[in-house]
């Protein structure tokens, strides 16, 4: 936009027509963007306020409410202090023009801008009185003065307004002096019977409770706005959704700041505890309402009024639960008690839980996870503290010990409630598990809550009740038709399986009463040998999974299992996706995530016990899954996956890592406490790794050969998925070395000292017969594939960042032992970086291989060599705006150097080659180059935030991160190597004189690094010229005080600490005081962000502190001063 004066409001108006009003999307576009530039500039203050008086119409009204709440909320500053005044009182006017007429939208800006200016203008003393004095005359205005009562406590805590903890103090002691004459006009107005004014009123109450910090138990009066607000509640029939909905929000505000107060039996607490329990009769009379409606209209019709009440309630009784856990755990009472452990509360969560259909819902239901989630961690938590204080109490008190633990029993018939309702929400429905996400969704959040109920109410009694339950449903269908199948029992049992699948895991896999046993050999295997529906399929395969260290306890039972699995999948070999038959792709995944679960377990652990147990010496335990399995596994399952091209790769994927996790527990001398004999396995394990990878090389070589397009992401075209196998098994293997190891476990048997010595040299021979057959594999079969991969597919920046990955793990595996195949992988990487595009997945990798090969002393050249090859580009790349467009890049760029520092940082440090200026200078760049200022991505369309944003962000922080540890190792190394002080080079380069050479090369590394710390470098154009020290201080404290995230903050504060440990407080003490000069200490109105004194404060912190925590706690407390 240009800045000649040009801009009146007849262009701004033409501008909102061709935006709103004309049908050329480009012109749309351009007028967009040129309105986003107007709202930043100068002009918008007075052009926004003449478009509101103009009044011309909806689009221009809108248009100018929200530049002018933009601008007070992220361009205050630029505004002159003397026009503070008139920017009030135009605005005061404006809002006393509105009525109801007027557009909620265009109301609402108005009042959000009133709110912000309020939290912004340090004159404005009496804000509060001010407002409700100049708008609390007439009743058109009144609500929309409880519009802006409501919008202060939210703006004032808001980051985006960025007043600093002093101004948002002195706004708190504000709304404190007010909050009694606010709460006077909300009581007069509460006594109004219209809904409208009501729901202002109960959210306005909400945002006090919720946001300002001020208020208590006193604050809250029972007549008329407590007893209006569950008069509201009682009665969901007659009263509109906004009005409950805002009535829900004051409760539940009241409840979340009742867990501060400390209660008295006759107090706030009490009071609302009493009340909500009656609005469990509310709920029930919803529910028969629906069930009593006439016709299945009117039942739809009551459904959809009683639906979103409900919802509410269940929200009261869930946040009532969070906050009387203490005394539900600690000192739960009898129902009807009225004490804060009253297990009427409970009786509200199951009365939500056990809501019958169409009311009940999973929806619902879902609602008290987090209440239930709380109460059974704490209760958990509580019960172990109290047996160990009865432990080390005197050993003659038991009355004390079971006392103790009595309380915790009291909620233990609740929680089985809980399980049996959560049981009826996952109904064995074939149609509703496979016609949405959202009977999945409800089974992951059901299945992370049985975990803390486990841990409560015991794996074990859960698991009878359920296997019970079973037993019932097969006793009831033989006792009504004899002719009933193992099947159609498996199908009305279905919900018990899947709850039985939470607490598998927990069982012990010796299954001393025979449940277990019982219950696959005599219920799931038989049903799903019949012509089971594939969503009971699919059940049944992730019981099996979750038993896996069941099944190796059992081994005559695991192989039916496994033959069993292995059908499943074979019978989809070759079907097309399109005719695939419902849940068929979910159950095939399910019995591959099956397979790779049974295979890890290698070994059983021993047991004497009944029930078909095996005894430590028997056959059984010298043969694991892979033993029995191996070709069934290959040539069955993993030679069939090129036929299943429709097969999640996640799915597929876990069944090598399982295959993996089996093959690297093979070839070790015991595991589970069982001690037996690998040779056999690691003979065994080059053959089995060539035949596991087989497939995905014959394919990623076929691919390449018959240059095959690329059809679609994870299709048997793209070569990630195969490269993505590989890498499964290989991530596995990252003990490859540590298994192969047997020097630490030797230990000689009851035998002679000869027969010890000779076992022990076979297995060191197996072992290096294994790595020697292992790591031929590697350099004749995988790598010349791998290596045409980072050929052929170079340009294409997701499947060379696979390659990589892939890679990365075979060197993690092999480690030094690949040193021979070095050279030629940094060769490839190289040529790769240059010639396909500069990935940063290559700075990975080369990060990895400076860790795995840094300290071998005739590798460190080479290595250094890649970075020189990589790194000077890289910067280049970052240049200027790039760098924020590249977080990843910058990550891995200074993930590369952090290895290079700590591995090898004399040939890094002293090479010619490498531009160790700049690279200092884009690191201390990217220290506070992601922080998220005022007024950021702000435009006129109001786009929310997406997830997509959201992981920038991530990754955003994440390069920060990076670029801060590789300043602390940077700073750290100096520190130990150097031979002067930061001071005595800080004088010989002030008098021109010439630096001594170093005595070592850690030395003359050092000296490069303090060199870059002390002298001074011109920055482009005017800027001041800065040493590195006095720009990375700098860096620093602004990442801090303007918007870097606070996960970032420990490593800054080591920053910090190493650079004062290295400067001795000398030169530290100049950076730190201009640092924080450089801050906006002071504003143009006379807000002051930091007082001399906490300045003073946080720079004595941060110089006498003598660890790093200290220093973290100082910038945490300085921080805020300016956010």
């Amino acid at each position: 936009m240009s800045g000649d004066g040009s801009v009146n409001v007849e262009t701004v108006l033409r501008a909102i027509d061709a935006l709103y009003l004309n049908p050329d999307t480009s012109f749309k576009e351009q007028a967009s963007k040129w309105l986003s530039e107007f709202q930043k500039s100068l002009y918008a203050w007075e052009i926004s306020d003449q478009l509101l008086y103009m009044n011309r119409d909806l689009n221009s009204c809108y248009f100018g409410a929200q530049t002018i709440r933009i601008k007070i909320q992220c361009y205050f500053t630029e505004l002159p202090t003397s026009s503070h005044e008139g920017l009030k009182n135009s605005l005061l006017e404006h809002v006393k023009k509105l009525n109801a007429e007027t557009s909620v939208p265009i109301a609402n800006q108005l009042c959000l801008a009133v709110a912000d200016l309020f939290c912004h203008m340090v004159q404005w003393q009496n804000g509060i009185k001010d407002i409700i004095e100049k708008l609390s005359g007439c009743d058109a205005s009144s609500g929309y003065l409880i519009d802006i009562l409501k919008f202060i406590p939210e703006e004032m805590t808001s980051s985006t307004l960025r007043l600093g903890s002093n101004r948002r103090h002195s706004l708190m002691a504000q709304l404190e002096t007010n909050k009694r004459q606010v709460i006077e006009l909300l009581s007069l107005r509460a006594k109004t019977p219209e809904m409208p004014m009501l729901t202002r009123i109960f959210n306005c109450l909400a945002s006090w409770w919720d946001n300002t910090g001020v208020m208590t138990e006193q604050d809250a009066p029972v007549s008329p706005l407590l007893e209006t607000v569950f008069c509201i509640l009682r009665n969901p029939a007659s009263t509109p959704e906004q009005a409950y909905d805002a009535a829900t929000q004051w409760i539940l505000a009241l409840l979340y700041q009742c867990r501060s107060f400390n209660g008295t039996s006759d107090g706030l607490l009490t009071w609302l505890q009493r009340n909500i329990y009656e609005l469990l009769k509310v709920l029930q009379d919803c529910a028969t309402a629906i069930a009593s409606a006439s016709s299945q209209t009117l039942q739809q019709e009551q459904l959809d009024l009683y639906k979103d009440r409900c919802t509410c309630l269940a929200h009261i009784f869930a946040s009532l639960a969070r906050t009387l856990r203490p005394a539900l755990v600690r000192q739960p009472s009898a129902a009807g008690s009225g004490a804060p452990g009253d297990l009427r509360t409970l009786d509200c969560l199951l009365g939500v839980l056990e809501l019958v259909p169409p009311l009940g819902s999973r929806e619902l239901s879902a609602i008290t996870f987090h209440a239930l989630h709380s109460l059974a961690d704490d209760a958990i938590r509580h019960r172990s503290l109290a047996a160990q204080s009865n432990m080390d109490s005197s050993a003659g008190n038991n009355s004390a010990n079971s006392g103790g633990l009595r309380p915790i029993a009291a909620l233990v018939p609740y929680f089985t409630r809980v399980v049996v309702a959560l049981t009826r929400f996952c109904p064995n429905n074939t149609a509703d598990l496979e016609s949405t996400d959202e009977l999945r969704d409800f089974r992951d959040d059901v299945h992370d809550l049985m975990q803390d109920i486990l841990g409560l109410v015991g794996a074990e009694t859960i698991f009878v009740e359920l296997y019970n339950h079973v037993q019932q449903l097969q006793m009831l269908a033989v006792s009504s038709n004899a002719q009933v199948t193992a099947l159609e029992v498996l199908h009305e049992a279905e919900a018990c399986l899947f709850m039985m699948t939470t607490v598998a895991k927990r069982l012990s896999p010796h299954d001393p009463e025979g449940y277990l046993s019982n219950l696959i050999s005599g219920l799931v295997l038989p049903g799903l040998s019949a012509a089971c529906p594939f969503p009971l399929q699919e059940v049944g395969c992730i019981l099996y999974m979750e038993l896996s260290h069941w099944a190796a306890c059992h081994p005559q039972l695991r192989r039916q299992i496994v033959a069993q699995l292995i059908g499943i999948v074979e019978k989809a070999a070759g079907v097309e996706a399109s005719n695939l038959q419902p849940g068929q792709k979910l159950a095939v995944s399910a019995a591959l995530s099956a397979l790779g679960s049974l295979a890890s377990v290698y070994r059983a652990t021993p047991s004497g016990g009944p029930n078909g147990l095996t005894s430590p010496g028997s056959e059984s335990l010298r043969t694991g899954l892979l033993d029995d399995h191996w070709q069934d596994l290959v040539q069955r399952v993993a030679y069939n996956l090129p036929r299943l091209a429709w097969v999640p790769v996640y799915d597929a994927t876990n069944f090598f890592a399982g295959i993996g996790r089996g093959m690297i527990s093979s070839i070790g001398s015991g595991g589970g406490g069982v001690d037996f004999d690998p040779n056999s396995s690691r003979q065994a394990f080059p053959s089995r790794l060539a035949q596991i990878c087989s497939v995905s090389l014959e394919c990623l070589d076929k691919l390449m050969m018959e240059n095959i397009a690329i059809t679609g992401t994870d299709t048997t075209t793209d070569p990630r998925v195969w490269l993505d196998y590989l890498a499964a098994l290989f991530r596995t293997f990252g003990c490859f070395l540590r298994r192969l190891d047997d020097g630490g476990k030797q230990q000689l048997g009851t035998g002679t000292q000869s027969i010890g010595i000779r076992e022990v040299g076979s297995l060191a021979q197996s072992a290096q017969t294994c790595l020697s057959e292992s790591l031929r594999l590697v350099r004749e079969v995988i790598w010349p594939v791998v290596a045409r991969v980072l050929t052929f597919y170079s340009s294409r920046a997701r499947h060379m960042e696979h390659t990589c990955r892939l890679i990365r793990f075979i060197v993690r595996c092999f480690s030094v032992h690949l040193r021979d195949l070095l050279p030629e992988i940094a060769e490839k990487i190289v040529v790769a970086y240059r010639t396909g595009g500069q990935h940063s997945s290559f700075l990975y990798l080369a990060s990895v291989l400076v860790d795995e090969f840094g300290e071998q002393p005739d590798c460190r050249f080479g290595l250094v060599r890649v970075y020189e090859a990589l790194g000077g580009p890289t910067l280049k790349l970052l240049d200027g705006p790039a760098l924020s467009q590249n977080p990843h890049t910058v990550e891995d760029l200074y993930r590369l150097c952090t290895r290079l520092v700590q591995r090898c940082p004399v040939a890094f440090l002293t090479s010619e080659e490498v531009d160790f200026n700049e690279l200092c200078n884009v690191a201390v760049r990217s220290l506070g180059l992601y922080c998220t200022g005022p007024g950021a991505n702000d435009d006129i369309t109001d786009t929310p935030s997406s997830n997509g944003d959201s992981q920038i962000n991530n990754s955003s922080s994440s390069a920060s991160a990076a670029a801060a540890r590789f300043l602390i190792d940077l700073l750290s190394f100096t520190g130990q190597a150097s031979e002067v002080t930061p001071t005595q080079v800080a004088q010989i380069i002030s008098s021109g004189g010439q630096l001594a050479t170093p005595s070592c090369p850690s030395a003359m590394a050092a000296q490069r690094v303090l060199v870059w710390l002390i002298q001074p470098a011109a920055a482009s154009g005017s800027e001041l010229v800065q040493c590195g020290g006095q720009r990375l201080v700098s860096a620093v404290i602004q990442a801090c005080c303007l918007g870097i995230s606070e996960e970032r903050f420990p490593e800054l504060a080591d920053i910090l600490h190493q650079l004062n440990v290295m400067t001795k407080n000398e030169l530290f003490l100049t950076w730190l005081n201009t640092a924080v000069t450089s801050l906006p200490i002071l504003r143009a109105d006379g807000l002051v962000h930091a007082t001399m004194d906490q300045i003073n404060d946080f720079k004595e912190s941060i110089m006498k502190s003598s660890r790093s925590s200290t220093i973290l706690q100082a910038l945490s407390v300085f921080a805020v001063l300016f956010r």
